[in-house]
C-alpha cells in the first residue's frame, strides 16, 4: 500500500469503480480498480492497481473542481474491493482474495488479517451496527472485531450445490435478516435460525435485497425482475421489456431505487403495483447508471462504472464525471442536445416578440 495520499480532482482517471459508501454527512468514499489494456488483464493473475478515493465536501472550493484524496494499492492486490461505513468517517475495505483494511482516522489504518479461504465472500453490509460479509456456498460471516469473524451458516452451507450461494444482505435488525442470491437461493435468519424462503416458482436470480421503512422487503434480480414482500408472503414483477440485472437496491425518503450498470428505476413505498420507471434525476443532472448504491447520514449516493453523483434528498450534485462508458456519453449527449433544443426554442420565441414590438 502506498501511504502518500494523492490529492486531485482526477484522482479517479484510468480507473473504474467497484464501490461506494457515505462515511459523513461531508465525506464519501469509493473504491476502483486500474483498467487495464485487454491484452494485460487476466481475472487470476494480472489485474491493476487499486484505490480507495475520499471526498471531502469541507476542501471542496467553490468553482473548483470537486476534491479527491486517495490512498493506493499495487497490482494484484486488493482488488474489486467492497466498501461499508463503521463508525463515522471511518470504513471497512473486504476485496475477493479475502484482504482486509480498516480506514480508521487519522493514523488509525491498518491491514487487517487475511480471511481464511472458506470464509471469502463476494459483498458486505452492516445491518444496525453490525457488519456481515456474505458469498458463495451460502456463506455469511459477522464481523466480532478487527481479525475476528464468526461464520453464521454452518448449518446450511452447500458448496457442492449449483446455483447456491449469496450475493446480498439486509435485516430490520439483527434478528431478522435476508440473505439473497443463486437460483432462488433466499433465507431469512429470525435470531436463532435460518430458513428458506419460497418467493416464486417461477426461475429467479436475485442479486441485491434492501429492507425498507415501509415494512417490506425489496429484492432486485436479473432480467429486471423484483420481489416484495416479508416472511410467506410475496408478489414478484418482471418488465414487458428485460433491463440489465440489477445489482443494487436501497430505500430513500419513501422510494425504492434499483440500479444497474446502465439505468437507475424507481417505485413508491407501499406502491399498489411492483411497476418501477426509469428515475430521472429530478431532471437536474444526466441519467447515470448505479453498479453500486448507498444511503446515510440523510444522504443518497450513486456510482456507475466512471460517475458518482450524491443527492440530500433536494439536490443531485455530480462528485465525478470522468471517463464515462459509452452509454453514459449518449445519455449526456442527449441531454445536452434536448437542452439545447429548448434554448434555440426560447430564443425563437424571444426573436419573435422583438420581431412584434418592432412593429
Amino acid at each position: 500500500m502506498v501511504k502518500s495520499v494523492e490529492k486531485k480532482a482526477q484522482a479517479l482517471e484510468g480507473y473504474f469503480i467497484h464501490d461506494c459508501v457515505i462515511l459523513a454527512p461531508d465525506y464519501v468514499a469509493v473504491s476502483a480498480e486500474e483498467e487495464l489494456p485487454e491484452e494485460e488483464y487476466d481475472h487470476y493473475t494480472s489485474r491493476g492497481s487499486s484505490k480507495i478515493c475520499t471526498y471531502d465536501f469541507l476542501k471542496q472550493k467553490n468553482d473548483e473542481p470537486p476534491f479527491w484524496s486517495s490512498r493506493k494499492w499495487g497490482r494484484n492486490s486488493f482488488f474489486n474491493s467492497r466498501l461499508v461505513n463503521l463508525n463515522p468517517s471511518e470504513y471497512l475495505a473486504i476485496d475477493d482474495a479475502g484482504s482486509v483494511f480498516y480506514g480508521g482516522l487519522g493514523e488509525n489504518k491498518r491491514v487487517e488479517q487475511k480471511l481464511p479461504k472458506h470464509l471469502r465472500i463476494e459483498n458486505i453490509s452492516k445491518v444496525g451496527e453490525q457488519v456481515y460479509g456474505v458469498g458463495f456456498g451460502r456463506i455469511i460471516t459477522k464481523r466480532i472485531g478487527p481479525d475476528h469473524w464468526e461464520l453464521m451458516t454452518e448449518s446450511i452451507q452447500d458448496s457442492t450445490a449449483k446455483n447456491t450461494g449469496f450475493y446480498g444482505l439486509d435485516g430490520f435488525d439483527e434478528n431478522d435478516l435476508y440473505a439473497v442470491g443463486g437460483k432462488n437461493d433466499i433465507w431469512h435468519f429470525d435470531g436463532e435460525d435460518w430458513s428458506p424462503v419460497d418467493v416464486v416458482d417461477a426461475p429467479f436470480l436475485p442479486m441485491c435485497v434492501c429492507c425498507a421503512e415501509d415494512g417490506y422487503v425489496y429484492i432486485g434480480g436479473a432480467w429486471g425482475m423484483i420481489a416484495r414482500g416479508r416472511g410467506d408472503e410475496w408478489e414478484t414483477y418482471m418488465p414487458e421489456s428485460r433491463v440489465d440485472k440489477f445489482s443494487s437496491v436501497v430505500s430513500y425518503q419513501g422510494r425504492i431505487f434499483f440500479g444497474n450498470e446502465s439505468r437507475v428505476y424507481v417505485m413508491p413505498h407501499n406502491a399498489q403495483t411492483l411497476e418501477y420507471k426509469e428515475y430521472d434525476f429530478e431532471g437536474q443532472i444526466s441519467s447515470l447508471g448505479a453498479r453500486r448504491m448507498d444511503v446515510g447520514h440523510g444522504l443518497m449516493m450513486f456510482a456507475s462504472l466512471g460517475r458518482v453523483a450524491l443527492y440530500d434528498g433536494v439536490q443531485w450534485k455530480m462528485i465525478y464525471s470522468g471517463s464515462p462508458m459509452p452509454k453514459e456519453e449518449a445519455q449526456v449527449l442527449e441531454m445536452m442536445t434536448r437542452n439545447a433544443e429548448d434554448t434555440l426554442d426560447a430564443m425563437g420565441e424571444l426573436l419573435d416578440k422583438l420581431k412584434t414590438l418592432k412593429k
